[in-house]
């Protein structure tokens, strides 16, 4: 064998183990900002915690927050490691745009993650089915600590032609608090993710059970990425797991990403992303809402920020 081969092999190898030591040195713990306990980005934080903690032996933890107003500054400061976050407002952050008080142009994307079904709810007895019928009811859609939220939902009234003076657009704590107002009969609706568990819980017990409303007439792709960058439309399909949903059902949607700082290593970024993306089978297995993407979509182009260099170099080996 010719030894001088040999031994370049040999350098070559050991320093690919010190860069992959190199590459998860720096996280032997990460946090995953969510949103509140029983919310849909709690569930894949935690998810996804389990997965990094399990694959690469970093301690990590899901930490719910109010709302995504509250913990990508904290991604951004380097106060929390990672987050699960909605494609519109993590590009008002990005941008400084909406109430975030100054750019914050070091957010990067590390994965796609979710196409989030978004959309009122409501109880069976409300006899409200569409955009329309919620002229002069009370709607739990002000949402000071999502700003993004609030546009989408400001955005869903539009469709119907309707603007938040034409209903009692009422301030909520956040997407659980809204469900719970319907439920007690202090609001006639509320945004929901439709996949939400607390959903299918709260059906049960709500009077004529819980109906997802339709979008308005003038809802399609282009009138709500005009309004709000990353939304769209999508059809909502019924099935023993969402009784809420009546029938095929147009609603809003946008894109949820795995949110980190560009101040997370290259390398790290790497290890994360391979991670997610050589585990996504299982994933999608464990979590129904991870379906939504396959596994060649969660690198995409139009992003609402920069992927993360790190991320981008894993992509582009793995072929993307």
């Amino acid at each position: 064998m010719n030894m001088n081969y040999l031994g370049k092999a040999v350098t070559t190898f050991f320093a690919s183990i010190l860069v992959m030591s190199a590459a998860s040195a720096d996280l032997s713990r990460l946090t995953i900002g969510t949103n509140p306990s029983g919310s849909t980005f709690y569930l894949l934080g935690s998810g996804i915690a389990k997965l990094y903690q399990t694959e690469l032996d970093i301690r990590s933890t899901a930490q719910p927050n109010g709302g995504s107003s509250v913990y990508l500054p904290m991604i951004s400061s380097g106060d929390m490691t990672l987050g699960i976050a909605g494609s519109v407002d993590s590009g008002m952050a990005y941008q400084g745009a909406g109430t975030f008080p100054i750019e914050m142009t070091n957010l990067r994307v590390l994965a796609r993650i979710w196409q989030l079904p978004y959309a009122f709810v409501t109880t069976g007895e409300s006899g409200i089915t569409r955009m329309e019928d919620l002229k002069g009811k009370r709607v739990m859609a002000n949402m000071p600590t999502n700003v993004a939220l609030t546009a989408i939902n400001k955005a869903m009234l539009n469709s119907a032609g309707m603007t938040e003076d034409d209903v009692d657009f009422v301030r909520s704590g956040g997407l659980i608090n809204g469900i719970e107002a319907v439920l007690q009969g202090r609001a006639d609706a509320a945004p929901v993710a439709t996949t939400m568990p607390i959903l299918m819980e709260s059906h049960s017990s709500a009077p004529g059970g819980l109906r997802i409303i339709a979008n308005g007439e003038l809802a399609s792709p282009e009138f709500y990425g005009n309004i709000v960058p990353g939304v769209t439309t999508m059809v909502a399909k019924s099935n023993n797991r969402h009784p809420y949903i009546i029938g095929d059902t147009e609603i809003a949607s946008y894109d949820t990403y795995l949110v980190a700082s560009s101040d997370l290593s290259d390398e790290d970024a790497f290890v994360l992303t391979e991670a997610l993306y050589k585990n996504w089978p299982q994933m999608q297995q464990d979590y129904a809402p991870l379906r939504s993407v396959p596994q060649a979509g969660l690198y995409i182009e139009n992003a609402t920020l920069p992927y993360h260099s790190g991320a981008v170099r894993f992509y582009t080996e793995a072929g993307f």
